[in-house]
């Protein structure tokens, strides 16, 4: 049975190779490891490893449908973020490293708050995977929290992740075209909005451009659309000393920062990427 694992591996390399994907046999051992739901480590430790013909059969389809471009989070539908593994589907924007710093920065400017009680609300919820990825980091804080989102499949994907986390007492969710549905007044409003231009798309990865909804990168014909509707009824919803927090996209820090200003806001933090681009945005009121 070991024997046939490691032949089955290197038919996977192989096979991934061939239809150009790089990193072949890595990215077959992540297939096999999530299939098989074992740590690599088992694979080298483990003396019998227990691969029956269901088993091989869905990683040789997981391989096949690796070579038509899917990513290998909407193949086995998790993806980490911030050491927590989260649910996914082509429904919901995958998570990315660059989001992480969105949890980062909010956790550095909250870590001398003398209120210890926060509201949250993430616009464009997606997976749901910056409002609990929050939750868990601001141990030190009563944290409640709303994600909306317009899409009832990205819903769907968010409520299975606070069941996971248990955390759907402390955690609500609402089908909102932005504030739409929403009511009351928030210390943090966060969003990883869509900021890509409408004519950029079809130049993305094929891993992006085909697998993530459309509506999740879609920025308009700028890309800053999301910013604009964002920072024009935002106001009413915002605690007076509350921030706004937002994940924007490479060239768009000047312009995002006119747009806010423009609607009565200060710019009091921001932060790069590991590229040196300009990432995250931190605004107040003025």
């Amino acid at each position: 049975m070991r024997d046939g694992f490691f032949e089955l591996i290197d038919f996977g390399e192989k096979f991934l190779s061939k239809h150009g994907v790089k990193m072949a046999r890595f990215e077959t051992m992540i297939l096999a490891e999530k299939t098989l739901n074992m740590q690599r480590l088992e694979f080298f430790t483990n003396s019998e490893i227990l691969l029956d013909r269901n088993k091989k059969k869905k990683i040789l389809k997981r391989l096949f449908k690796r070579t038509e471009g899917r990513p290998i989070s909407k193949i086995c539908g998790k993806k980490e973020f911030f050491s927590n593994e989260f649910f996914v589907s082509d429904n919901v924007l995958d998570p990315r490293p660059e989001s992480e710093i969105v949890v980062e920065v909010i956790k550095k400017i909250t870590d001398n708050y003398l209120n210890k009680n926060l509201r949250i609300l993430d616009l464009g919820t997606g997976s749901g995977c910056l409002l609990i990825s929050l939750f868990l980091e601001l141990k030190n804080f009563y944290v409640r929290g709303i994600g909306i989102d317009i899409s009832e499949s990205a819903l769907k994907i968010a409520k299975k992740n606070l069941k996971k986390f248990d955390l759907t007492k402390e955690l609500l969710l609402k089908k909102s075209d932005w504030f739409s549905n929403v009511h009351g007044k928030f210390d943090i409003i966060l969003s990883n909005p869509p900021y890509i231009e409408t004519s950029d798309i079809s130049k993305l990865q094929r891993e992006v451009r085909d697998y993530d909804p459309y509506i999740s990168l879609n920025g308009g014909v700028d890309g800053l659309r999301a910013y604009r509707e964002i920072s024009l009824r935002v106001k009413r919803f915002l605690n007076k000393d509350g921030i706004l927090c937002f994940e924007i996209g490479k060239g768009q820090y000047d312009l995002i920062n006119k747009i806010f200003y423009k609607n009565g806001f200060k710019l009091i933090y921001k932060e790069k990427d590991l590229q040196g681009i300009d990432r995250v945005v931190v605004y107040k009121l003025n």
